[in-house]
């Protein structure tokens, strides 16, 4: 039945319309992919030609491919928080993007703050280590990306302000702010638990705090750390199917 189905979109995609050809190809990879238990996203999606975010990206990075799902998903939501008062705020920045993402979707010179060692990930701990030995566990030192290389990446967005030095050594710099969305992308358990702890209070009513890493089986510690703070707070996280976490104020 399956090389009927072949032959079949094969001979279309030879003969038939534009839309054919197209479905003959995603029938082709999809198959791929199931055969290594894989998927791909359904190609009537319409994000992922969403011209406007696209603008965005390449004015990061003028060779930027297809849209990154969480990077989509992070512009929505800070454009839909851009009518609340407070600033904003991300804490691991892995040379800028998604601080630019934040920066452009709100359009205005509200302060950004980044909060990064800017020498790779912190030591992780036993929170940290993957359930099953078919994932990898991330080590200390990784995604390190320079301090004068993210400056430089951001160079368009005066409104970064940098601090450098392990979570939460320098939040106190901040402690008189308040702030209507901050992305965590740090994966590990402790400094995603300290970023919580502290801007979590911060938030204005209707504010977000982000996790990047929260549904991704190499950052076990991430996710435990946002259920755990979250329930303390009486919140629950949305695991989005991006993977990333959030948590409404």
């Amino acid at each position: 039945m399956q090389l009927q189905k072949l032959v079949r979109y094969g001979y279309r995609s030879l003969t038939g319309e534009p839309h054919e050809k197209r479905d003959f190809a995603f029938y082709v990879m999809n198959q791929l992919a199931k055969w290594f238990d894989m998927r791909i996203y359904n190609k009537h999606t319409s994000w992922q030609d969403d011209e406007e975010f696209l603008a965005v990206m390449r004015r990061f990075d003028p060779s930027y491919p297809r849209i990154k799902e969480r990077q989509f998903f992070l512009y929505n939501l800070a454009r839909s928080l851009r009518h609340l008062p407070g600033e904003t705020a991300e804490c691991g920045a892995l040379g800028g993007d998604s601080s630019h993402v934040i920066m452009s979707a709100f359009e205005d010179d509200r302060p950004h703050h980044i909060f990064d060692s800017f020498s790779g990930l912190s030591e992780p701990t036993e929170h940290d280590k993957p359930k099953t030995q078919s994932v990898r566990a991330l080590q200390a030192g990784e995604f390190a990306s320079p301090l004068e290389r993210t400056k430089k990446n951001l160079a368009a967005h005066p409104q970064a302000l940098f601090y450098k030095g392990w979570i939460p050594e320098r939040f106190d710099e901040v402690a008189d702010k308040t702030f209507c969305l901050v992305n965590v992308d740090v994966d590990f358990y402790e400094p995603t638990r300290d970023a919580f702890s502290f801007f979590f209070e911060r938030l204005v009513p209707g504010g977000a705090i982000l996790c990047d890493d929260y549904g991704f089986r190499t950052c076990p510690g991430a996710k435990k750390a946002m259920d755990e703070a979250a329930a303390g707070v009486g919140r629950q996280v949305v695991h989005v199917p991006t993977g990333q976490g959030l948590v409404l104020k």
